[in-house]
Order: structure tokens, then sequence, then C-alpha cells
């Protein structure tokens, strides 16, 4: 407990050290290593958060959190359109053993990250964003290691994944997502769909929109999954352009593939933040005229 307490800021620690070093022994004492490991976890996160000020009662914090959905079902809908490229490559005939191997390895830690992002929209949000990042260190691993890539497919491929799934993980413990899934079967029927229509997004014979489908089917599928809440907090137009960022920076090899489908999603984008400004805008009420 003594190393996970040094994760806080050091004020902060002082005045609640004690406070969290019980209530971890009350939690986890006769728990099993699953729950052990969900409470270090959540402390884990929680030290996080107080150390780059990212609090629920603080405006970034708040950002964090509207950001969080969108970037947990962008997250997923770019390791879908990864693993579309890494399973394909690894069963081509001409694809050697020792670039084989490790193409399923990348395609196996972007389906952890498909099934993370799952269940985190689904409303399991700690297990589901921890599972979603051991995902993205996975796949960073297997990059280096046995792909020996270089730093810039560190810098400029897994680290906007990186940062997305941080920022998941990072949202404020009570302004995560509602359970949308509140039985454990319902989850396990999301994780089958979820496995279902990853399977024939991947294996689906490669078409003209083959590339667009996989990655746009998946990010919709995540933000129905998301709901309507996730949505009711993007209440400025800067929330609103904040929380596609994810969508769009991990989506680039899509949008980017002619020279229409970018210009016409940012034009939609604009479109839907000049809305809710103005829906804010007259909720609010009209300012006074000048000399009233």
């Amino acid at each position: 407990m003594t190393a996970l307490l040094r994760l806080y800021p050091a004020a902060y620690r002082r005045e609640f050290g004690d406070e969290i070093a019980e209530a971890h022994r009350e939690a986890t004492r006769g728990a099993g290593r699953a729950a052990r490991t969900r409470e270090a976890l959540d402390i884990t996160g929680h030290a996080l958060r107080m150390r780059l000020g990212l609090g629920s009662a603080r405006r970034p914090g708040q950002l964090v959190a509207e950001v969080a959905p969108f970037a947990a079902a962008a997250v997923g809908a770019s390791a879908v359109w990864w693993a579309g490229l890494m399973l394909p490559a690894a069963w081509s005939t001409g694809m050697p053993t020792e670039l084989a191997v490790p193409f399923v390895l990348l395609a196996v830690t972007h389906f952890v990250m498909v099934l993370g992002a799952a269940i985190a929209l689904s409303g399991r949000w700690a297990a589901g964003t921890w599972t979603v990042l051991a995902g993205c260190a996975a796949t960073t691993a297997v990059d280096l290691v046995r792909l020996g890539g270089g730093l810039d497919l560190v810098l400029f491929v897994r680290t906007p994944l990186f940062l997305a799934a941080l920022a998941a993980v990072l949202c404020p413990a009570d302004l995560r997502p509602q359970p949308r899934v509140r039985t454990a079967t319902g989850l396990g029927a999301v994780l089958l769909w979820t496995t279902l229509l990853t399977a024939a997004l991947t294996l689906a014979p490669p078409g003209d929109w083959s590339g667009v489908l996989s990655f746009a089917v998946p990010a919709a599928a995540g933000l129905a999954l998301a709901g309507r809440p996730a949505f009711a907090r993007l209440r400025t137009a800067p929330a609103v352009l904040l929380a596609a960022l994810p969508l769009l920076v991990l989506g680039t090899p899509v949008w980017t593939r002619d020279v229409f489908t970018g210009p016409v999603l940012f034009a939609l984008l604009l479109a839907a933040a000049t809305t809710v400004s103005i829906r804010r805008r007259r909720r609010g009420g009209r300012p006074p005229l000048a000399g009233a």
C-alpha cells in the first residue's frame, strides 16, 4: 500500500494518506486477487488524477469526462481498423513466418483494445479502460520488440492511441458514464456481438469502402453503446470539438482516403458545434439591450 500512496502528491498524501490506506484495507480484507487488483488500479487512477489536477470539481476533469466516452469509442474503432490490416497481412502467402507471428500478435492486442472499449462503454468503466490501456502497452511492446519499430512509429501512430486510452482511464470516478448494461448476461451479449462485428469487419473481402466501414461502423456502434448521456454532456461548442478530436485523429487514415470525406465530416462537425452553441445561447436568454 505504501507504494500506491507514493503515487499521490505529497500534500495530498499527508492530508488523506491514512484515510486512503484504511479504506484500502477495508476493501481488500479477505478479498481475492481480482478484487485486490481492481482496488490497486482504482487507487492508481485516482492518484494520477490528483497529480494532474483532474478532479471532478475542476473544469479540466469535467472536460476529460466529456471526452472519455468518445475517446473509448475512437480507440475501439481504430483497433478494429488496424486488426483489419494485420490479419490479412499475416495470412498472405508471401509473408515470412518471422513477420507473420508479430502481425498476429498485433491483431490480438488490438482485439483486446476492442473488448476493453466495449466493456467500458457498457458500464464497467475501470475494468474496460485499464484493459484498453494494457492493450495499447502490449501493442507498443510488440512494435518495438518483435517488429523493431522506430521512434517515428511510436510517436505518430501509437502515441495518439495511448493518449485517447489515457483520457478514458483518467475520467473522474463520479463523472464516469452510468452503466448501460447492468447484468453479466447483458455484458456477455455485448462482448459476443462485439466479437462477431469485429470478425465480420476484419475478415471481410477488401473493397473500396472496407477501410472506411471498418472504422465508421465500430465507431458508430461504440457511440450508440455510450448512448444519449454522452452527447447530453456536450453543452458548448469547444466541448463538441474536443470530444470529436479522438475520432478525427485516430480516424485520419480513413478520413483522408479521398478529397471529399474529410471536408464533409469537418463541415458536419462545425455545424454540430454551431448548433450546440446557438441552443446554449437561446436557453441562457438574450443579452440586454444597450442602455436598458
